[in-house]
């Protein structure tokens, strides 16, 4: 929750091409399940059904959960990074204690991430975010307004 006198300045979701793999995988099962239909008894076609949902839950709506309850938030004070299933691991860092910044490819499909260090050594690392120069760049630029 931001204090009254925050400003927001930007509020980010992560990238929608994360749920390919996911809608795909819903895709697949629903087409299984619709061709499967008329080839089981109504007793077999239950247990694969049971068996499809339960496929669809762990490969399509954990990660859609974990989607929607991930976004990056940036004040003119600080940043708030809620990622996980729900939003559960929320990460803040006040922008005063901005010790450096740095923007790493960690591998060949792992896109950008960005690296900040405070002062007290911790490292905050935010991945999966379009125009992560651009996101970098107003960190920067609101942490040493702060100072």
């Amino acid at each position: 929750m931001r204090n009254s006198s925050e400003i927001l300045v930007l509020r980010l979701k992560p990238k929608a091409s994360r749920l390919w793999l996911p809608t795909i995988a819903l895709l697949l099962v629903s087409f299984s399940l619709s061709f499967v239909a008329d080839q089981f008894s109504p007793a077999d076609y239950e247990i694969a059904l049971m068996a499809g949902g339960l496929v669809a839950i762990l490969f399509w709506a954990f990660p859609m959960l974990n989607y929607l309850g991930s976004y990056l938030e940036l004040t003119d004070q600080r940043i708030v990074y809620r990622s996980g299933f729900l939003g559960f691991r929320k990460k803040q860092l006040p922008l005063a204690e901005l010790s450096s910044l740095e923007i790493q490819k960690p591998g060949v499909l792992g896109g950008q991430e960005i690296s900040i260090l405070s002062v007290d050594g911790s490292e905050l690392v935010i991945r999966g975010y379009a125009k992560t120069k651009y996101l970098a760049a107003e960190i920067e630029a609101l942490a040493k307004a702060t100072i």
